[in-house]
């Protein structure tokens, strides 16, 4: 992700490209904030379902749809982008999706785990 930034920022070309890829990060701010309701034993709590279903909200519309877009315009584009710039995206775009499913994994892990705790 550096990398794809540094780019834009060195060449002065692709900088809406980035400007969108910084919307993933909206979703960020819901999912920390879960994980400090949960930190905060909160989890029953009225505030933590309301952030939780923002987050799902989020999740779709910051993530997987911006992530679906940013791919599709690299597709559609391929031949208007240097080699370089082309497999630096594309790479950074598949480490991006596959960073949010791994996350999505192992939160769900956690939350198997402390279901287990509770019984």
């Amino acid at each position: 992700v550096i990398t794809c930034f540094g780019i834009s920022v060195l060449t002065c070309r692709y900088v809406g490209f980035a400007v969108v890829a910084l919307l993933v990060e909206i979703n960020s701010i819901f999912l920390h904030l879960r994980q400090v309701l949960r930190m905060a034993s909160l989890a029953k709590s009225t505030f933590y379902r309301v952030n939780s279903m923002i987050n799902l909200g989020t999740y779709v519309v910051f993530r997987i749809n911006t992530l679906a877009w940013m791919t599709r315009w690299l597709v559609l584009n391929r031949d208007l982008i240097p080699l370089a710039s082309y497999t630096i995206g594309s790479v950074g775009l598949a480490i991006m999706t596959a960073i949010s499913d791994f996350m999505k994994s192992s939160r769900e892990k956690e939350v198997r785990s402390e279901k287990e705790k509770e019984k």
